[in-house]
């Protein structure tokens, strides 16, 4: 399976956060069990957001764009970051 194959599937059965401060606070939180983030994102916040994830313990999925990206989230305009919440069984 390709890695954007697993991405897709993970976004499609996973409650997510849309948004680089959406995914900031859920992983300050502790709600993110899982992060993709897009390669075309600002290297800054590209570093902001897997260093976050890394001190969370939760892993860190690369998309190849931001389009790409939003577009899977479900959204009409390019996603720096999602995070895919815990599911609540």
């Amino acid at each position: 399976m390709s890695k954007e194959q697993e991405i897709l599937e993970l976004l499609a059965v996973s409650p997510k956060l849309v948004g680089s401060k959406q995914v900031s606070r859920g992983l300050s939180e502790g709600t993110i069990r899982c992060v993709i983030v897009a390669e075309d994102a600002e290297l800054a916040l590209r570093r902001k957001v897997a260093a976050a994830a890394e001190s969370a313990g939760v892993p860190v999925l690369y998309a190849p764009s931001m389009a790409w990206l939003g577009r899977a989230a479900g959204i009409e305009v390019g996603a720096a970051a999602v995070g895919l919440t815990a599911r609540e069984d």
